[in-house]
This record gives structure tokens, sequence and C-alpha cells, in this order.
């Protein structure tokens, strides 16, 4: 079931951007009323209210620096696979050079950071669950929060949608491309 959920995410980065090329576009240039709509779904994660989620808004440091590169800083990364698609919104509203599809790729140093050395061997490795799980937790405790998803569910509602591990260029493509399909 997992091998299936693999192939079918797989083939939806690789498809998405053909697919949904117009849409794509689009979905980069947000409108004042869906800024002030989605305002108050932060903190939302699969649907249910997370408080950890709030604390891995990095609206603050993408303001405070200019940044408008999402996935070059880690609690952005760790951000958007809790708070998702809205918190990709809220940073576009910000700032209107925050893109997504024409973003750099995922820096390969905080993705190292997840995996570990393994990265930079030959042909690298995948992250696994847990390796996913330390990193959501150190960016928790790298922002000082004091909350923690209020359930191991939580966490895995969020992994169980990319398969056992995810290499690289999967997880790369899923930040470009997951919350693009809609606006």
């Amino acid at each position: 079931m997992l091998f299936k959920a693999s192939i079918v995410a797989a083939a939806a980065a690789t498809l998405l951007p053909s697919v949904f090329g117009a849409a794509i576009t689009t979905r980069d240039q947000i409108d004042s009323n869906s800024c002030i709509a989605n305002s108050k779904y932060i903190g939302i994660c699969n649907g249910e209210y997370d408080p950890s989620c709030i604390k891995l808004n990095c609206l603050d440091t993408l303001n405070s620096t200019s940044l408008a590169d999402l996935w070059s800083v880690p609690t952005c990364v760790a951000g958007l696979t809790c708070d998702g698609g809205n918190l990709l919104v809220l940073a576009q509203c910000q700032n209107p050079e925050v893109t997504v599809t024409s973003a750099p790729h995922l820096n390969y140093d905080i993705y190292a950071s997840i995996v570990g050395d393994c990265a930079w061997q030959d042909g690298g490795c995948s992250i696994t669950f847990q390796n996913y799980v330390d990193f959501l937790y150190s960016q928790l405790t790298a922002v000082g929060s004091t909350d923690w998803p209020s359930s191991v569910d939580t966490v895995k509602a969020v992994w169980t949608a990319t398969g056992e591990t995810i290499p690289y260029t999967n997880f790369d493509d899923w930040l470009h491309y997951t919350f693009t399909s809609t606006s």
C-alpha cells in the first residue's frame, strides 16, 4: 500500500507542473482577500488545530530578513510540512517575491541536516520517518517552543502520504508542487 502511495506521489510531482502549469503560475499571485481569510488558519495541520504548527510559522523570519526563498530556512521547511499551503499563502501575502514553482531547490545543507552524513555519500540517502520527527522537533526546539505535536498521529498523518522513505528530489518536488494544485 505504501509503495502505491509513493508511486502516486512521485507521479503527481512529475505531472503537476505540466497539467497545472497555468494554475501554478497564477497561484503565486495572492489577492488580499485570500490573505485575510488564510490568517485565521495558522496552526491547522491536516484539518486540525495544533499549537506546535504555530511555532513553526516562519513569517517573522521572512519579513525581518526579506528572504523570498522558503527552502533556505529550516523552520519554513518544517512549517510547510505542518501548516502546509496556508503558510505558503501567508508568506506570499507578506512578500510577493515568494514563489514556489520558480523557487530554488531545497537547500541541500538543510536536507543533510535532516538525514545526516549519509547525504554526502555517493547517491545520498532518503529521509526516514525518524529523520522527519527529529527534524520537526529540532526546529520546534530552535524556535524555543514549549508546544509539541499533540500526538504521534499528528506527525504520522503528515508523513504517511509520502511512503516509507523520501529521497531528496521527491522531497524537493513535494515542497515545490504539493500546495500549488489549488488556488
